[in-house]
């Protein structure tokens, strides 16, 4: 089958790698343009599915635009049977869709119709979902909202961060997806209408979404970290001696983990209030529940263990983290 494939981000490597391998003819991969900054190789390397296309020999187009009369020729002269999307960064028109014999489909990282949008797994995680997964779609103009081809999921654990947990979902994906371009091909396909009552959205992770809310319980700030990884990282600013006259000092707290073996705040401890410091380290009160703090980074400084942090810069119980 003659594929486009169309994708910008890391997610969509191990599914082109995939379609090549599996003997699939591959005319061109479409990825959107570098930005300015990011066009030393030296300073930010070549985005894995650039170097993907060099290495397997692909040709690699970056239309400013696919929708427009330009992207629309490009697909016309290939005439392909179908385009697949991941992780590529615009919405397409019906006129692109329309280029393909049997349309396109897309891996998406979430169990549509839950979380459609940018960041699907980076909210599932944040919201303390179970059970994670992928599906392929049928492309429709409208985001995310076409027909289910097929779906995986498991359970990760809470040790798993939204990077591992992307690295195995792009890897079943990957799986899923060549099997939905065989039934395909066979007309053995089966395509399931998403409950639109069902649907959530996943916009964009922000910045200040790593300030940590310490009224918040241990678990959902666990949740928070797994979320927030490589970027924003979970970050509070840590108030000396409990003294606002004092600059407060920026901080990168990860990993965590619940300390059960404490019982849950008293109301007389304010959470964000630091306890248990000591040469192993220090724990943090929450809402409900207590956290270990395991690896710090203070502003500017590299990363090291809560144990060299207590070490070095005294940290002490009733320190306030807000």
């Amino acid at each position: 089958m003659k594929i486009i494939v169309m994708g910008t981000g890391g997610f969509a490597v191990p599914s082109f790698r995939e379609l090549v391998t599996t003997g699939h003819d591959i005319p061109g991969l479409i990825t959107m343009p570098l930005r300015s900054g990011n066009r030393n190789p030296q300073k930010a390397g070549i985005p894995p599915i650039r170097a993907v296309a060099q290495e397997l020999n692909i040709s690699m187009y970056e239309p400013e635009n696919i929708n427009s009369e330009e992207g629309l020729s490009l697909l016309n002269q290939w005439q392909p049977d179908l385009i697949f999307v991941c992780d590529y960064g615009k919405i397409l028109s019906r006129e692109v869709i329309n280029t393909a014999r049997f349309g396109g489909i897309n891996l998406h990282g979430s169990l549509l119709p839950k979380y459609r949008g940018a960041a699907p797994i980076q909210r599932a995680v944040l919201a303390g979902d179970e059970e994670i997964g992928v599906s392929v779609l049928h492309i429709t103009p409208q985001m995310d909202a076409g027909p289910i081809l097929a779906r995986w999921s498991y359970c990760p654990t809470l040790q798993d961060t939204a990077v591992e947990i992307e690295e195995r979902l792009a890897r079943e994906g990957a799986n899923l997806v060549v099997q939905v371009v065989r039934e395909l091909e066979s007309g053995q396909i089966t395509a399931l209408p998403q409950d639109e009552s069902l649907s959530s959205k996943a916009p964009k992770i922000r910045k200040e979404e790593g300030m940590i809310d310490w009224t918040r319980s241990a678990r959902e700030i666990i949740h928070q970290y797994r979320a927030l990884q490589p970027w924003p990282k979970t970050y509070s600013h840590w108030v000396r001696d409990n003294d606002s006259t004092v600059p407060p000092v920026r901080l990168i707290l990860g990993p965590m983990k619940e300390e059960t073996a404490f019982s849950d705040r008293e109301p007389s401890i304010q959470p964000g209030t630091v306890i248990r410091s000591d040469k192993t380290g220090f724990c943090v009160q929450t809402g409900q529940g207590i956290l270990r703090i395991m690896n710090v980074q203070p502003a500017g400084k590299k990363q090291m263990t809560a144990e060299a942090f207590v070490r070095g810069y005294a940290i002490a119980d009733g320190d306030l983290l807000r």
